[in-house]
C-alpha cells in the first residue's frame, strides 16, 4: 500500500510536467472530455469492497500555493455527470490566483464512465463529506510540492453543505470559503418544502412524467404539510436506495434530514454567501447569513436580486466572486 501512495504522490507533484486539464466554459451542454491520466489520482476508501476514490488534480505554478477543493451541486437520477466539468469551469479563475483545483468524484463515476446504479445506492450528502475527508487526510500526509498546506473551498447548491462543514472542520487550514446558493440555514427537511412549494406554483412534469399539480403520487405527499412531514419521518425509518422522491433515493433524503447541524462559531475565516431572490431557498440562505453573522462569523453576502439558483449563468457573478477572492489574496489579509 505504501508503494500506491508514493506512486500516486508522484502523479500529484509532477501533474504541472505532464499534460493538464484544460478550462471549459459550458451553458447547458458538456463535451466529451478526456481526463489527462496525469490529472487522475486515487484514494483508498479503507472500507471493505469499496472502490478508491477518484480525484482530479491541477497544480499552480507557484511554489507557494493553497489548493482550491470545488464541490458541485446534486444529481437526480436522470442526470448523473463528472465532477471534471466544474472543474473545468472554473479552473482558469483559479489558477490566474495562483491557486491549485482539486474535485472529488462520486462514486460509481470514472470520468466519461458512469455506472448510475453504483452511484444512486451510495449517494448521500455524508458519503460525499466523508470522501472529501479521505482525500484531504492523503494530502496532509503526502503533500504536493509547492502546497502550503492551506485550503480554499467552492460550493455550489449540494456542495455548499459540504463546503460549509470542511471549513468548519478544517478551520485552521482554511483560508476562505465562497458559497454559492448552498448556504443552508435551515434543515434539508424545511428547504425542501420551501422547494416544493414553488414547484407547485410552477408545476412542472414530474418523475411519473405527468404534471406536479395532476401526480396523485407526489400529490399525496405535499397536499399538507402534516402530509409532508409524516413521509419524510417514514423515509427515515426505510432508507432505501431504490425508491425514489422527486428524483432523489429514499436513502439520500434520510441522510440529508440527519446531516449535522452548522457549528457556526467554527467558521473563522472569510465566508462568501452568493444567492439569488428567486431561488426558492433564498430564505434559508437569508438565514444561514444571521445565524453566522451572530456567532461572530466574518461573512459577505452578494444577495442578488432576480437571480435564480444558477450562478454559473450569471458569469458577471462569478466574477464579482473572484474579485472579493483575489482582494483577499492580494492584500494578504488572510
Amino acid at each position: 500500500m505504501k508503494i500506491v501512495f508514493l506512486f500516486i504522490h508522484l502523479i500529484i507533484t509532477c501533474a504541472c510536467c505532464a499534460e493538464e486539464i484544460t478550462p471549459y466554459k459550458f451553458t447547458d451542454s458538456l463535451p466529451y472530455y478526456e481526463v489527462p491520466a496525469s490529472a487522475r489520482f486515487t484514494v483508498n476508501r479503507s472500507l471493505m469492497l469499496a472502490p478508491d476514490v477518484i480525484s482530479y488534480f491541477s497544480a499552480s505554478k507557484s511554489d507557494n500555493y493553497p489548493i482550491a477543493i470545488l464541490c458541485g451541486g446534486s444529481s437526480s437520477v436522470e442526470d448523473v455527470q463528472s465532477i471534471i466539468h466544474f472543474h473545468r469551469y472554473l479552473l482558469e479563475e483559479f489558477l490566474d490566483l495562483n491557486v491549485g483545483v482539486i474535485t472529488i468524484e462520486q462514486r460509481g463515476i470514472d470520468g466519461n464512465e458512469v455506472d448510475v446504479k453504483e452511484f444512486m445506492e451510495h449517494y448521500t450528502r455524508s458519503n460525499r463529506l466523508r470522501d472529501h475527508q479521505v482525500v484531504i487526510k492523503y494530502l496532509q500526509d503526502n503533500p504536493p510540492t509547492g502546497w502550503n498546506g492551506k485550503f480554499l473551498f467552492l460550493g455550489v447548491s449540494e456542495g455548499g453543505p459540504l463546503v460549509t462543514s470542511l471549513t468548519t472542520e478544517y478551520a485552521d487550514s482554511t483560508i476562505a470559503t465562497i458559497n454559492w446558493s448552498g448556504a443552508a440555514g435551515f434543515s434539508w427537511r424545511e428547504e425542501l418544502w420551501l422547494f416544493l412549494q414553488k414547484l407547485l406554483i410552477d408545476n412542472p412534469e414530474c418523475p411519473h412524467q405527468v404534471k406536479l399539480g395532476d401526480c396523485c403520487v407526489c400529490l399525496g405527499h405535499i397536499r399538507s404539510q402534516d402530509r409532508y412531514d409524516a413521509f419524510m419521518d417514514s423515509l427515515i425509518l426505510d432508507p432505501t436506495p431504490i425508491r425514489n422522491f422527486l428524483g432523489m433515493t429514499y436513502k439520500y433524503h434520510a441522510d440529508a434530514m440527519l446531516y449535522p447541524k452548522i457549528d457556526y462559531k467554527k467558521i473563522r475565516t472569510p465566508f462568501l454567501v452568493v444567492n439569488g431572490t428567486e431561488d426558492p431557498i433564498i430564505q434559508s440562505s437569508d438565514a444561514f447569513v444571521e445565524k453566522a453573522t451572530h456567532s461572530g462569523a466574518n461573512i459577505t453576502y452578494l444577495r442578488i436580486e432576480g437571480m435564480d439558483h444558477y450562478v454559473r449563468k450569471r458569469p458577471d457573478i462569478v466574477h464579482q466572486s473572484f474579485e472579493w477572492l483575489r482582494s483577499l489574496l492580494t492584500e494578504n489579509v488572510l
